[in-house]
């Protein structure tokens, strides 16, 4: 199940408050509404920035010279979303065979798409953003993989009142597969739904949960 998404991109003039061509970074906001959203916000500016090619300094060094005095900003929306039931994945034979995949996305309530574009207009204006050259300011829906991460392969099992696993998934709370002894899983795979955040610190802390439970068990 891919991560849901939501961005616009824009640039900031170098007449802009937050003007910076050399600068990067992230800011995480929520809705200030008075009640509970299903998405965080992402500003980030200096969005090109955010892309691994550029520990190359001859890279950095010609990227800076041709995008010139610009700096791109990017809006995003990341919803949560559950698994779809009729989302699937089956290998036909050895690791090597590519898995067949059948995928749907997540709806999105429609009264939510006024609320982000509203937000996302807000903003903007805040910051003197302007369109790229060619491009509009409108909400557009992130590619596969264009957000965050793919989770839910082998989603966590819910439990009864007294702890025992539903076999409504993979595997149990402690990690372990519900058909194999002896056999554990500790990636993003085991999340029982695609979060509003990235997921990196969470699976952080299920790794360190798993290997204190092995050490009571081996």
């Amino acid at each position: 199940h891919r991560h849901v998404g939501m961005k616009a991109q824009s640039h900031l003039p170098v007449t802009a408050d937050l003007y910076d061509p050399n600068g990067s970074s992230k800011v995480l906001c929520q809705p200030n509404h008075g009640r509970a959203h299903p998405y965080n916000i992402v500003v980030e500016f200096g969005a090109d920035f955010n892309q691994g090619r550029y520990v190359d300094l001859a890279l950095l060094e010609r990227h800076r010279r041709e995008k010139g005095n610009l700096m791109l900003c990017e809006i995003v929306f990341l919803l949560d979303a559950p698994l779809m039931e009729q989302n699937t994945i089956q290998q036909f034979g050895p690791a090597y065979v590519k898995p067949v995949v059948q995928m749907q996305p997540a709806p999105i309530g429609a009264q939510y798409y006024g609320e982000m574009n509203q937000i996302k207009d807000q903003l903007i204006g805040a910051l003197g953003g302007e369109p790229l050259t060619g491009n509009d300011l409108s909400l557009k829906t992130a590619g596969l993989g264009g957000v965050a991460h793919e989770v839910g392969t082998l989603r966590l099992s819910g439990e009864t009142e007294d702890g025992q696993a539903l076999e409504d998934g993979v595997v149990d709370r402690n990690l372990k597969f519900l058909a194999y002894d002896n056999l554990y899983a500790c990636d993003l795979s085991v999340f029982p739904s695609s979060p509003a955040a990235n997921p990196t610190l969470t699976l952080a802390a299920l790794a360190i949960r798993l290997a204190e439970h092995l050490q009571t068990v081996v």
